[in-house]
C-alpha cells in the first residue's frame, strides 16, 4: 500500500487573506494566506504538513563567454508552518546557491560581479524575512 499523495493537481479557492486547499489527510482545509505567498496553482493535491508557502524568485546569475547564461543565486521567502517533525513557526529565506565550472579571467570576473549582484539581493529577501519575523504581517 503506497503512502504517496495521488498526483491530483490542487484547485486553490483564494479569499481575502485565506486559501482553501485539498489535502490527502485532512480534506479541504482553509489556511492563512500570506500576501507575499505566489499561491498555489501548479501544486498537486498533498499531506497538510507538505503545505509551503513561497514567495517570488529572487535570481542572479552571469553572462559567460564560455558558458553561457548561470545561474548562481535563487532565494525566496518560505514558510512551511504545519510541518509535521519541524513546524516553521516564522518564515525564512529559502537559499539556493550553485555554480561549478572553469572560467577563464573575463568570466571569472563577470561571475564576481554576480556574486555581489547576488550578495546585495540575498541581504534584501533576509530584510525582509527579517522584518516578518519581528512582527512584520503573514497576511
Amino acid at each position: 500500500m503506497s503512502t504517496e499523495p495521488p498526483r491530483v493537481p490542487q484547485s486553490p479557492r483564494y479569499r481575502q487573506g485565506t486559501v482553501i486547499l485539498q489535502t490527502v489527510d485532512h480534506g479541504e482545509v482553509t489556511v492563512p494566506e500570506p500576501t507575499w505567498c505566489t499561491g498555489h496553482d501548479d501544486e498537486l493535491v498533498g499531506h497538510l504538513a507538505d503545505l509551503t508557502h513561497n514567495g517570488v524568485h529572487v535570481r542572479a546569475g552571469a553572462a559567460t563567454y564560455a558558458h553561457g547564461y548561470v545561474e548562481i543565486l535563487d532565494a525566496y521567502i518560505s514558510h512551511a508552518p504545519y510541518g509535521e517533525l519541524h513546524p516553521e513557526a516564522h518564515p525564512l529565506l529559502s537559499l539556493h546557491l550553485d555554480l561549478d565550472l572553469d572560467a577563464t579571467p573575463e568570466d571569472s570576473r563577470k561571475v564576481a560581479q554576480a556574486l555581489r549582484v547576488a550578495s546585495l539581493r540575498i541581504d534584501r529577501v533576509a530584510d525582509e524575512v527579517e522584518r516578518l519575523r519581528n512582527g512584520g504581517a503573514l497576511g
